[in-house]
């Protein structure tokens, strides 16, 4: 359930993970979150609520534990799909970034994994990519886990895998080269999980919060702010390739 500080101010716990690279987040020399998406909606939300935020750096697998466990009281970069628990809360659709997978083979529909054999494709740590299960189980595809999108990425580059799997709206902050095609996946709807330990009472006035700031156009400006400084082109701002 939401805290207290001694100022009997709420203090609302939120979670991140190193994962979540630009424009989901951006770090400052520490490991910080400094701004982002992710640090846009849910400051936006605690003010809302008039709640000090806390942010909790949470290991990816770690992160629906920590809910259960009421260690934080939300998490917003999440996908019904990505958890088992039944008892979470939600919020409604934040928005959709979809998952798509790059690659330098040509590949721009999923039924083209059916054609291969072993084919090594750059995944994250933790995460879970329903649609690619059938392709993995047939030998189509060999993952190659990474602790990120951006560390496969930097794989990718070099030719180490012949492709590699990020949410859209982090790819639009990478380098692209003319040989890249890419498959989208799924639509990939994104919400805050809450604990299941945050009163049904607490959930509404949150989600109503959402609803305001959606309604409200304030997401679309968070999302609309970090697209338009998006480095499509840029190499020399792009994640480097060591």
């Amino acid at each position: 359930m939401l805290s207290f500080s001694v100022a009997a101010q709420q203090v609302l716990r939120t979670s991140y993970y190193m994962q979540n690279i630009a424009p989901q987040l951006f770090f400052d020399a520490d490991g910080r979150p400094t701004s982002g998406i992710l640090f846009d909606i849910t400051h936006a939300i605690a003010d809302k609520l008039d709640a000090k935020l806390e942010m909790l750096p949470i290991p990816r697998k770690r992160v629906e534990q920590s809910l259960i466990r009421n260690i934080v009281d939300m998490h917003c970069v999440a996908n019904k799909k990505w958890y088992k628990r039944g008892d979470l809360h939600w919020s409604s659709v934040l928005y959709s970034t979809p998952d798509i997978l790059i690659n330098n083979i040509g590949m721009t529909d999923i039924s083209d994994l059916a054609k291969q054999k072993k084919l090594k494709i750059g995944t994250s740590l933790g995460y879970i990519y329903p649609e690619l299960v059938t392709f993995i189980q047939n030998g189509n595809i060999l993952p190659v886990t990474s602790l990120s999108p951006g560390d496969s990425y930097k794989m990718y580059r070099k030719n180490r895998i012949a492709g590699f799997v990020i949410p859209e709206i982090e790819a639009s902050y990478l380098a692209k080269e003319p040989s890249d095609a890419v498959i989208s996946l799924n639509e990939n709807e994104i919400r805050c999980a809450f604990s299941p330990s945050m009163k049904r009472k607490q959930v509404k006035k949150i989600n109503n919060i959402i609803l305001d700031l959606k309604s409200s156009g304030q997401i679309d400006m968070i999302l609309s702010k970090y697209n338009s400084t998006r480095r499509i082109l840029a190499h020399d701002d792009a994640i480097a390739v060591e």
